[in-house]
């Protein structure tokens, strides 16, 4: 052990600066594992939450994307907790997946025993390898707590390739209802999952109930894909025979809700011109319901 080392030891390595910041997180965050390993010979708790944002020193691993520590504290510290929180009610597999380390996710997945909840597939979507977002699935389903129609549905509505929705639909086939509407749905509610959404309506039967097939609210796909303003969804449903002028439980039909989507509240009197997009998918209904007229 050096001296700079022993002097450093000499400090509670959990004592913070005014950020937050303890020594052994400093440490973690330098790449200095002997210090680290120092403190974990000292007998030092590892699983401390400073008090100012609840960042453990492993979330520091993690966020700081050097595997190598991440390794390092897996293989050293006994009673690691990689499930604890901070402030924000993150964990370390939260964060990683949000940055999008793919590798510090399989690593936490294969090496530890991570609780994986829905929020944090939601953040690994738009970031995340198909092949490391089947290892998250397979957690999440693992987990007999968990509502696997709940994940079908994640996955429809978020930025997933048609192959991970498949892989999802097969691994929960025996726990829900795959073919249930509200996968339908949710994908509607996306922006480019076309190819998910062209093998729902042509292989799962869902064109022949796509203007039958609502939310609570009495909302068809095409309503929901015009609400979230998904024009290459709209343009999708419209060629699918979808019709614009279906009513919903409160006498809004799909031209209805374009034309007050943009709208925030503020601009009541309408004063401010629809946004371009708006504008494209209008055309896009009515052109397609003077047609079915």
């Amino acid at each position: 052990m050096s001296s700079t080392t022993t002097l450093q030891l000499e400090e509670n390595g959990n004592a913070e600066d005014k950020y937050g910041m303890t020594h052994a997180c400093r440490a973690i965050k330098s790449g200095n594992k002997d210090l680290v390993l120092a403190y974990i010979k000292q007998g030092l708790d590892m699983n401390y939450k400073n008090s100012v944002d609840g960042v453990t020193a492993f979330i520091r691993a993690c966020n700081s994307a050097n595997i190598d520590m991440v390794q390092f504290l897996i293989d050293h510290v006994r009673n690691l907790n990689v499930n604890l929180t901070d402030r924000n009610g993150n964990s370390a597999l939260y964060y990683s997946c949000q940055y999008g380390h793919n590798e510090i996710v399989h690593l936490i997945l294969e090496k530890t025993k991570p609780k994986v909840t829905l929020s944090t597939i939601e953040k690994a979507l738009p970031m995340m390898k198909d092949s490391v977002m089947k290892e998250l699935i397979d957690h999440y389903i693992g987990d007999m707590n968990n509502n696997p129609g709940e994940l079908v549905n994640v996955i429809a509505k978020g930025p997933a390739s048609l192959a991970l929705l498949q892989y999802v639909s097969t691994k929960t086939s025996d726990r829900c209802n795959v073919l249930d509407e509200s996968i339908f749905l949710s994908a509607c509610q996306s922006h480019g999952n076309i190819e998910m959404i062209t093998w729902l309506l042509n292989d799962c039967g869902y064109q022949s109930i796509i203007n039958t097939c609502t939310d609570s609210d009495g909302r068809t796909g095409l309503m929901l894909a015009v609400l979230r303003h998904a024009e290459s969804v709209v343009e999708l449903l419209l060629a699918h025979g979808a019709n614009p002028y279906i009513k919903d439980r409160g006498n809004m039909n799909a031209v209805d809700l374009a034309n007050t989507s943009y709208d925030d509240g503020a601009d009541y009197m309408r004063i401010r011109d629809p946004p371009d997009e708006v504008v494209r998918i209008i055309n896009l209904l009515t052109k397609h319901g003077n047609h079915q007229n």
